[in-house]
């Protein structure tokens, strides 16, 4: 994979939307403190207060915002971030009213509402919008990025630009625009039956999936067995033993409480979760140049903020994990290999018709 090292404050312009938080349904609970650290940082290092030019002359206008989203999550503390620093950038002609904790739309109905042209701007994610734009699938496939300086290259480097262009496209076809999006975690393999060190030792392990043809065709081809689920029912269903395993990113293996009945959890990396920003086209049509601007501006400083702090905190929620009693396993360089190849070889080729001029950036 080409990769370029960038610089996580860098304020990056014209890259599109990606949705929340596709693992098992939103961050129910997550740590505040961090959040607020988040919130305290992006307000101490903002231009608040100023503007980024001359708007006396634009009329007023006032966007309302819906995320799922908590409002104590970092993503939650950052989508009204988003408002004060749009409304500061703009002398307080731009104002957004921010709704997180789904009290106006959950994710699908979010979409449906900004495809209605009911709300201005949302958030949500790219598992959710797939299910209206099936190009948005692609960033679902196994192992298309494996760690997070690669994920930070298919979010805001150079060298994706055009494959996210095509993202782009296929999102504004249901009349939505794409704003920024970035990727909250990388998943993670958890399981109460053995510790899993190489692919081998997936086989037959009952694993919850989302209800996702990529998801499913991935852990067939690592010898596991899939069960499609909604996320209300896992943890009910690992109390129960009706799966033996599931797989998110760690910070939501803890929040959700699944650590509680999986003992083993190995950083496998297999699939990144990818989310982000997008607003009704009709409203971003009607919206003055200059509005779009700072409003592009600050969204993709935010996705970039998120990131960090979810890169950052890896090790932290590694660590309460293995205080939780869980063990944490890395893969060796070999067992990891073994399953990007056999992903690559297996499952890619399913979709390499559909998703071919996407999958043409990688190597």
């Amino acid at each position: 994979m080409r990769k370029k090292i960038i610089k996580m404050m860098a304020c990056v312009c014209g890259v599109f939307a990606l949705g929340s938080l596709s693992a098992c349904g939103s961050k129910s609970v997550e740590s505040s403190t961090s959040a607020a650290a988040v919130g305290t940082e992006a307000a101490n290092e903002s231009d608040s207060g100023t503007t980024t030019g001359d708007f006396s002359n634009l009329e007023d206008v006032k966007w309302r915002f819906s995320t799922q989203t908590t409002s104590g999550t970092v993503v939650g503390q950052m989508a009204n971030w988003i408002a004060e620093e749009v409304s500061a950038r703009t002398g307080g002609k731009f104002t957004i009213e921010v709704y997180t904790d789904a009290v106006l739309y959950s994710d699908r109905e979010c979409i449906e509402a900004l495809t209605a042209g009911s709300i201005e701007a949302g958030q949500g994610s790219y598992g959710t919008l797939s299910n209206f734009v099936d190009y948005c699938n692609v960033v679902s496939l196994p192992y298309l990025v494996s760690n997070w300086e690669e994920a930070n290259d298919l979010c805001f480097g150079e060298n994706f630009a055009d494959a996210r262009k095509l993202l782009s496209d296929a999102i504004e076809a249901i009349g939505l625009h794409p704003l920024a999006f970035y990727c909250p975690g990388l998943r993670s393999f958890s399981n109460n039956v053995r510790p899993v060190n190489t692919m081998a030792d997936m086989a037959g392990l009952k694993v919850r999936v989302q209800q996702n043809d990529v998801y499913i065709d991935t852990f067939n081809a690592l010898g596991a067995y899939p069960v499609p689920m909604a996320a209300s029912e896992v943890l009910v269903s690992l109390q129960q033993g009706t799966i033996d395993a599931e797989e998110n990113p760690l910070d939501f293996i803890y929040n959700d409480g699944f650590y509680e009945f999986q003992k083993y959890i190995t950083v496998t990396n297999h699939i990144a979760t990818f989310s982000g920003y997008y607003v009704s086209g009709a409203a971003w049509d009607a919206l003055p140049e200059e509005y779009q601007k700072v409003y592009t501006d600050v969204t993709t400083e935010a996705c970039q903020r998120i990131m960090q702090q979810a890169e950052e905190e890896e090790a932290k929620y590694r660590q309460l994990l293995a205080e939780g009693g869980c063990e944490v396993t890395d893969l060796s360089e070999d067992a990891m290999e073994e399953m990007k190849t056999t992903c690559k070889e297996t499952v890619w080729p399913k979709y390499e018709d559909k998703y071919a001029e996407f999958l043409s950036y990688f190597d």
